[in-house]
């Protein structure tokens, strides 16, 4: 997509949003969530504009520092904002919640996330749940989505579509590094690895080895902060692709690397990559998980089922402003 087409894109979202501001929709939404459900948000990275395009970041994957900050904003004006577990113990509880209430969520555990979202949370005195991938913490590198798109980032556009092309055995699309990840998280785990082998043969370079996730430093000054943690797996492995004994295994050493940290103590869970079926609620159940949360747009409610909870999730391409989040919260909940 071109530069101008990218600008105008935006451009009309931000009009639309305002639009949607104007005509009193964006508060009648609010005005749904009224004491028996609540919006999740759910971030992953906080990051300037250039240094996610320096990372090959995928589009979905982060909002600017000024976003978040006119987010976090919005949020306190508009919205009761409370810690997860609060929300969570509330809904198991079926006691009332305030209107339009709210909780923030980060996924993964990002580095960033000390960098630029905590100094944002403090200064707009506003809770937040970072779900850790709990064996990676303090590890270099990214997970395997982010080394796709930068190793195939790093290649011209022709060598780019013939990478993928060959990866897939299709042609991949206008965005190619969309095409593999899509495919990718479709496959069992070996395929995937033996996949990852194959790229790292025909794009050699892109990868990078710095941390880029949070350390146990960081993530207990977090904690002192007012940040709770809570888990994201073990190893982010896909729990539909792994078997059941496997996903048992990835939530049960989650948990007691939680719990040796002090941390994971409301025995929440967001399911890595948002996949989850029958048998991975059955795990999660059986692992003592509270609450365990998707990336199925929706409001979470009382009487839902606790362990496939929705949130929204947000990014700089659909909420790049205050207007643009309050288009998409909670209205995104009721156009699904």
């Amino acid at each position: 997509m071109s530069s101008l087409a990218m600008h105008a894109g935006a451009l009309l979202r931000r009009l639309r949003a305002e639009a949607y501001g104007r005509a009193g929709l964006a508060r009648r939404a609010r005005a749904r969530i009224d004491g028996a459900c609540a919006v999740v948000l759910a971030y992953h990275r906080v990051l300037p504009r250039a240094e996610a395009e320096r990372l090959a970041v995928e589009p979905g994957m982060y909002v600017t520092p000024e976003s978040f900050r006119a987010h976090l904003a919005a949020l306190r004006e508009h919205f009761s904002v409370l810690r997860l577990g609060e929300l969570a113990e509330r809904l198991r509880s079926g006691a009332a919640l305030p209107p339009r209430a709210c909780a923030i969520t980060f996924d993964d555990g990002w580095r960033d996330n000390h960098e630029h979202a905590w100094p944002a949370l403090r200064e707009a005195g506003l809770p937040a749940t970072i779900f850790l991938v709990a064996e990676r913490v303090g590890t270099a590198g990214c997970f395997w989505p982010d080394e796709v798109c930068r190793r195939l980032a790093a290649l011209a556009p022709d060598a780019r579509r013939e990478v993928a092309r060959a990866l897939l055995g299709a042609e991949p699309g206008a965005r190619p590094e969309d095409a593999v990840l899509a495919h990718w998280k479709r496959l069992p785990e070996a395929d995937r690895e033996r996949a990852l082998a194959r790229l790292r043969e025909l794009a050699p370079h892109g990868d990078g080895a710095a941390r880029e996730l949070l350390d146990w430093d960081e993530v207990h000054a977090m904690a002192r902060g007012g940040i709770d943690f809570e888990s994201h797996g073990a190893t982010h492995a896909i729990l539909t692709a792994v078997g059941r004994a496997r996903a048992a295994a990835e939530l049960t050493r989650a948990r007691d690397v939680l719990r040796a940290q002090g941390l994971g103590r409301d025995d929440l869970l967001a399911y890595p990559s948002g996949a989850y079926d029958d048998a991975v609620v059955d795990a999660a159940r059986r692992c003592g998980v509270r609450a365990a949360f998707t990336i199925e747009p929706g409001l979470v409610s009382r009487g839902a089922p606790h362990l496939s909870l929705p949130r929204i999730p947000l990014h700089q391409d659909i909420s790049a402003s205050a207007a643009e989040l309050l288009y998409q919260v909670p209205g995104r909940a009721f156009r699904h």
